[in-house]
C-alpha cells in the first residue's frame, strides 16, 4: 500500500492552454452534434407520425377485411342472393306487392 502511496504522490498533471485551433475544432464537433440530434429527432418524430398512419390504415384495412368476409359468407344463403336481387339487379320477389306513388 506504501509503495501505490508513494507512486501517486509522484505523479503530477500538468494542464496546458488550449490553441484556438482546438477550441474551434471542439465548437464545431459540439455544433454538428446537435445539429445530428435536431435531425434526428426531427426523422424519429416523423417515423412515429408515418407509423401512426399505418395502424390506422390497418385498422382500416382490417374492419373492410371483415365486412367483406361477412359479404362472402352471406352470398351463399337465401338471404343474400335475395338481397344482391334487389339491390344490384333490381329484382322484386314475386309474391311482393309493390306500390308507386302516383304522378
Amino acid at each position: 500500500m506504501a509503495r501505490g502511496k508513494n507512486f501517486l504522490s509522484r505523479i503530477r498533471l500538468v494542464y496546458k492552454r488550449s490553441s484556438n485551433v482546438t477550441k474551434i475544432v471542439v465548437l464545431c464537433a459540439i455544433v454538428l452534434s446537435m445539429a445530428a440530434l435536431i435531425i434526428l429527432g426531427n426523422a424519429i418524430q416523423d417515423a412515429r407520425a408515418r407509423a401512426e398512419a399505418l395502424r390506422s390504415q390497418a385498422s382500416r384495412l382490417e374492419r373492410e377485411n371483415n365486412r367483406l368476409s361477412s359479404l362472402i359468407d352471406s352470398l351463399g344463403t337465401v338471404a343474400g342472393i335475395e338481397q344482391i336481387a334487389r339491390e344490384e339487379l333490381g329484382l322484386v320477389d314475386p309474391d311482393s306487392v309493390i306500390i308507386t306513388p302516383g304522378k
